[in-house]
């Protein structure tokens, strides 16, 4: 009787040990996750706090521009001349806008149908194969494809139009098309290819074509990823220095007529560039450059915000045509 006793308690006691061994282990887990989860909450704000401090910062050292040039005259002012005090950025933005949109155009234009035929038309292997080689376009740098433009774009749109110099608003939208393509061929072939084959399929039963089944199912269904595409090759296009200061003509004036593309153009990026490193620190001159800075942030901030509430709009099927 008093072993089994005995062995009812060493049971118990084994139990109860091996209870509390495995309560002992969950408590570490939690504590390693608790550990994870406050060491990612940290990253977290610091980059948000990093961000805070950049915005407070760049807005601190812009206001005194602002405040003595004047909010309308600096964003309407049709001359930018540091050395006779004028300080117009209506020719810097419209040259930015100008290539911008002209490379966009290119771009959606290229990107969106290579996207398709990587998709709908190619073998899938003869797609993974040659889409790695459209990606790698992105990593080339900025000033290769400066001096890409410089000596091989530029000779050819003088020749062709018949220029005396080819560094013009043209020159620099064609090169950076090529470089915002891959951007858009990356993304909106992998949401093509989201799209479910029971759609396609559907189609073609009833009595569709292939381009049309692509035209009325299949880029409709993956209209929100191709414009977060484009969105986000727009952001890439509007932050462009390098490339676009070497072939835009760094003219600092309007064109004339305003659509001319034909016309040396100087973009705002370029022109922060070429001058702040020779700026007097805390000058109107320096002051004006950082103006340009928030100008161009809070043209990217209200570009990304609409392209986000198009997305999350058109996902739930409220967007309003």
């Amino acid at each position: 009787m008093l072993k089994r006793d005995e062995s009812k308690f060493q049971k118990f006691l084994n139990g109860l040990k091996d209870n509390f061994s495995s309560f002992i282990s969950k408590m570490r887990q939690i504590r390693e996750k608790e550990k994870e989860e406050i060491a990612l909450f940290i990253l977290a704000c610091s980059s948000i706090l990093i961000l805070f401090l950049i915005t407070v910062f760049v807005f601190q050292a812009a206001l005194p521009a602002f405040k003595e040039i004047g909010v309308l005259d600096f964003l309407f002012g049709k001359s930018w001349s540091p050395g006779y005090g004028r300080y117009g950025a209506a020719p810097l933005f419209f040259g930015s806008f100008m290539i911008v949109f002209g490379s966009v155009i290119l771009a959606v234009a290229i990107g969106v149908f290579a996207a398709i035929f990587l998709v709908e038309y190619l073998p899938r292997g003869t797609a993974d194969f040659i889409k790695p080689f459209i990606e790698l376009l992105a990593g080339i740098p900025s000033i290769i494809w400066g001096f890409f433009g410089l000596v091989f774009v530029a000779p050819r749109v003088a020749d062709f139009f018949d220029l005396p110099v080819g560094r013009t608003a043209l020159t620099a939208a064609i090169v950076l098309s090529f470089m915002i393509v891959p951007t858009i061929v990356s993304i909106s072939s992998e949401v093509i290819e989201a799209v479910p084959q029971q759609y396609r399929r559907a189609s073609m039963a009833l009595g569709a074509t292939k381009w049309q089944t692509i035209r009325g199912v299949v880029l409709p269904t993956a209209k929100p990823g191709i414009v977060a595409s484009i969105m986000l090759a727009f952001g890439r296009a509007i932050g462009e220095t390098i490339a676009v200061l070497m072939i835009a003509g760094s003219v600092p004036l309007l064109p004339s007529p305003f659509y001319d593309y034909l016309d040396p153009v100087l973009p705002a990026t370029a022109t922060i560039a070429t001058e702040m490193g020779e700026t007097p620190a805390y000058s109107l001159h320096w002051h004006a450059l950082f103006a340009l800075g928030i100008m161009l942030f809070i043209i990217t901030f209200v570009v990304n915000t609409a392209a986000d509430i198009y997305v999350r709009r058109t996902k739930r099927g409220v967007i309003m045509v």
